[in-house]
């Protein structure tokens, strides 16, 4: 299905995109859907992966492991007080090999508090692992953060 780089890339956009719609307008639980079942996440800081050290501020192994994130958030009337908008840059789709993708690339979360003022909330970069077929979704996702705000105790994912 995939034979031109240019349909890769569009597919493997297309995800990243998807992925994005659900974290900035919602529903937050199609979220896990954008994942293999298999599937896993981390956020982590920019300094442990520089230093090799194996610690993520969220670590989820599975899409149970990223739909249990989600119902405890929704359950702790965790919702955002702002709107948020991902924008990503450079992005670089990998030539698939074994029907899978490799794409970087760098972000920017900004959020709209109630006031309408705008701050940056992360920046950083992803990359992430696709599996092309039967429908693309992502098997990894590593959001590496060089700068995160977020408000009170609890962590969302970018």
């Amino acid at each position: 299905m995939y034979d031109d780089a240019l349909e890769v890339r569009h597919a493997a956009e297309s995800l990243l995109y998807r992925y994005a719609t659900c974290l900035d307008d919602g529903p937050l639980e199609h979220w896990p859907r954008c994942f293999t079942d298999a599937g896993q996440y981390r956020l982590i800081p920019r300094e442990n992966l520089v230093q090799n050290v194996p610690v993520a501020l969220m670590h989820c192994t599975s899409r149970a492991q990223l739909d249990e994130c989600v119902t405890t958030l929704l359950r702790a009337h965790a919702t955002v007080p702002y709107a948020c908008r991902h924008l990503y840059t450079n992005v670089q789709v990998e030539t698939p090999r074994g029907g899978r993708a490799a794409i970087r690339a760098n972000y920017a979360v900004y959020h709209t508090v109630e006031e309408g003022e705008v701050d940056l909330l992360s920046m950083g970069r992803l990359e992430a692992r696709v599996l092309l077929e039967p429908t693309p979704l992502f098997e990894r996702m590593d959001v590496i953060y060089e700068m995160c705000r977020l408000s009170g105790l609890k962590v969302y994912p970018l």
